[in-house]
């Protein structure tokens, strides 16, 4: 019996101390106007961005998603889609960015746009609510905008699970949000 327990009690301490490990698989999801897809196929560029800077004793931190119809380098005046949190007194504490609620109406510094840019753009509304980060982001997003290619609002839902963060500013045009 002695030998029973003393090969069970092995067998549990081996077998728990070994970790398996967990690979954790990034969900994308979108939608324009209620119409889901994948934004692998519709975009050429899918990139992210998270970074800090001190500023006036405030350190403000940056995530964005950058969406771009066509090939090449990431830029502000070729056809795009952003969304971007911009958090302007943010904790230090060595997270890429802070959880919480971020909206046009900058709560608590917490600033979110959503947008596809061109001449006359302007965001109608949105909410972005971080819900886990680390060197990947959890978040949902909702809102509406207006888009300068056709002329008229949209509205976009979004939500991002383990979908890792970039950190070379160059990866969007976008990191001049910094300053």
């Amino acid at each position: 019996m002695k030998k029973l327990l003393y090969i069970l009690t092995l067998f549990l301490i081996l077998g728990c101390s070994k970790e398996e490990e967990v690979i954790l698989e990034p969900v994308f999801e979108i939608s324009l106007d209620g119409q889901s897809f994948d934004p692998y196929e519709r975009y050429s560029v899918v990139t992210s961005y998270a970074g800090e800077k001190w500023v006036d004793n405030n350190l403000k931190k940056i995530f964005i998603l950058y969406l771009q119809i066509d090939d090449g380098d990431p830029r502000l005046d070729r056809q795009h889609f952003a969304l971007y949190c911009l958090d302007s007194n943010a904790n230090d504490n060595g997270a890429l960015l802070d959880e919480g609620t971020y909206t046009w109406e900058n709560p608590d510094n917490k600033y979110a746009g959503v947008e596809i840019p061109g001449d006359q753009e302007y965001i109608v509304w949105n909410e972005v609510i971080v819900s886990k980060v680390n060197t990947l982001i959890d978040l949902t997003a909702e809102g509406e905008f207006f888009n300068p290619f056709i002329q008229r609002t949209m509205t976009v839902s979004m939500r991002l699970e383990n979908f890792p963060i970039g950190i070379d500013i160059d990866s969007t045009p976008y990191g001049y949000l910094l300053n």
